[in-house]
């Protein structure tokens, strides 16, 4: 079977990618993980802040393919490791000859410009959107054969993603809940951005590619997931503006994605699409 090899196997995409790999029998997987270990027979701790640590890494699993989506944007810390971890990866790749996929993300644009497509100028409004923009500029530049996969916004049903999970909690709890009516990203199902990579690294497709689902204010995306979940938004849940806020962050994240649309042979799916197919799915252990 051909090696792949995972970053971020405790973190949300990465452990759906490791599942939905290890279900295809295609492939010998290695996630990797940093402070959370993962019940995986071949999970192994990196540190991907370490050039050399990275490098015995890559020697040692001797990977066909690196899907690399580690490091989050959930503190300072994490931002300021996704440059080094992307070079050190790259580097890995380099060396051992692998198919690179980079994840970015939608957040590398400022919201300004819709529709995004893949030859859409960069701009970021974050750090953590700059910080994947000279990501991809580093690879895109060093390795032109690698893969830059830029989603939006990552959600599931089983378990619930981070900002649903904060949604849910705001609701059962009766909290303030305020969601954009202002800000437009195009939420992709956690499976169909999983089952598109494993897609991918099976190609030689290269440069940049959009997967995305259709767009949604975030205040529509939110009671839609509630709706699927069946749980009634409640009197604590209200529309708001970005201006409203006061926050600095992109509005309009519009992504053209016809190009995945047209190559991939996963289905991109509404979320009312996701949730019966989630729903579908045999019970996970």
């Amino acid at each position: 079977m051909k090696r792949l090899l995972i970053t971020g196997g405790s973190g949300y995409l990465g452990a759906r990618l490791t599942a939905l790999a290890d279900e295809a029998g295609a492939w010998e997987v290695t996630p990797t993980f940093l402070a959370n270990p993962i019940p995986h027979p071949a999970a192994t701790r990196a540190d991907l802040r370490d050039r050399e640590a990275v490098a015995a890494l890559g020697r040692r699993v001797r990977p066909d393919v690196i899907i690399h989506q580690g490091v989050s944007n959930r503190s300072d810390e994490h931002v300021a490791a996704i440059v080094p971890a992307a070079r050190h990866i790259m580097d890995a790749a380099i060396a051992t000859g692998a198919r690179l996929i980079h994840v970015s993300t939608d957040l590398v644009f400022d919201g300004e410009h819709p529709p995004y497509s893949e030859q859409s100028p960069v701009a970021p409004v974050n750090p953590y959107g700059a910080a994947k923009a000279y990501a991809e500029g580093l690879i895109a530049g060093a390795m032109p054969e690698a893969l830059i996969v830029r989603p939006s916004l990552i959600y599931g049903f089983g378990p619930v993603d981070k900002q649903t999970a904060w949604l849910l909690d705001g609701v059962r709890r009766g909290q303030p809940v305020r969601l954009f009516t202002d800000e437009i990203r195009c939420p992709v199902w956690v499976d169909t951005l999983a089952l598109a990579l494993l897609e991918l690294a099976e190609s030689k497709l290269t440069g940049v590619l959009n997967i995305a689902g259709p767009p949604l204010n975030r205040w529509d995306f939110g009671m839609k997931m509630l709706a699927c979940l069946g749980v009634p938004p409640g009197p604590t849940v209200a529309r708001s503006t970005i201006a409203e806020s006061g926050l600095q962050r992109p509005a309009d994240l519009t992504m053209d994605a016809s190009k995945a649309r047209r190559l991939l042979r996963t289905h991109i799916l509404t979320v009312e699409e996701a949730f019966a197919a989630h729903c579908a799915q045999p019970r996970r252990p």
